[in-house]
């Protein structure tokens, strides 16, 4: 139970530096931000993957 404090502890500290609420070194913060785009990339390719895994799957039926 105490990890997911800690885990939503550390989200809240990762939204307040990409809000700008935060003062850190810029270099950090688009970084952050290059960082969370390639996630949000990332995890449309595995679900756009997935659909077409379970369109093959569906077919062969």
């Amino acid at each position: 139970m105490m990890a997911l404090v800690w885990v939503i502890d550390i989200i809240v500290i990762i939204i307040k530096i990409l809000g700008g609420r935060t003062q850190v070194n810029p270099v950090l913060r688009v970084g952050m931000w290059i960082a969370v785009l390639c996630v949000i990339a990332l995890c449309t390719a595995v679900a756009a993957g997935l659909v077409v895994l379970l369109e093959h799957w569906l077919s062969s039926l």
